[in-house]
């Protein structure tokens, strides 16, 4: 039976020394929920009805964990954008997949970033193109024609005027 040592503040458990020579740690069955307010937030560990700590699920249901963020965007027009994600069922919500889940920049990000790794990947598995672009001329025929591209579709898109 590990021993608990009360002499600090809080409880600290012992280790408990075995024939063996490993030393048994005492498995800790505590939740602590705090707010989630970044700097800014209380420090102090908020009460929770007892009746809904049966689950992290459900001490998450009870808080709705939240963080303001602005995420910088690498563009000069609109350099941050400011998100609220939210954190929903358990601890899994905090992983880097679940808060993409919860982010529509972030989604949208990833779904550019996917959609330029798969064109780069065409582009390395199509022969022609790449001996197309080891080719001086052709390669400078190739940036010009894609550079007309762009310049059409910049020119057909909608032109949203601010007031």
């Amino acid at each position: 039976m590990a021993q608990v040592r009360y002499n600090m503040i809080g409880p600290v458990d012992v280790p408990e020394e075995t024939n063996s020579g490993l030393v048994l740690l005492p498995t800790n069955n505590t939740l602590i929920a705090m707010p989630f307010k970044g700097e800014k937030g209380p420090r102090k560990p908020e009460e929770i009805p007892s009746e809904i700590t049966k689950s992290t699920e459900e001490v998450m249901e009870y808080t709705q964990p939240e963080v303001k963020v602005k995420i910088k965007t690498g563009n000069p027009d609109n350099a941050e954008a400011a998100e609220t994600i939210r954190f929903r069922g358990g601890v899994e919500a905090f992983s880097p997949q679940s808060i993409k889940k919860n982010s529509t920049w972030l989604r949208k990000l990833e779904a550019e970033f996917q959609a330029s790794e798969s064109l780069v990947d065409r582009i390395d598995k199509n022969a022609q193109f790449r001996k197309a672009l080891d080719d001086p001329k052709a390669r400078d025929a190739v940036v010009a024609m894609l550079s007309q591209i762009i310049d059409e579709l910049t020119d057909s898109l909608p032109v949203v005027e601010e007031d």
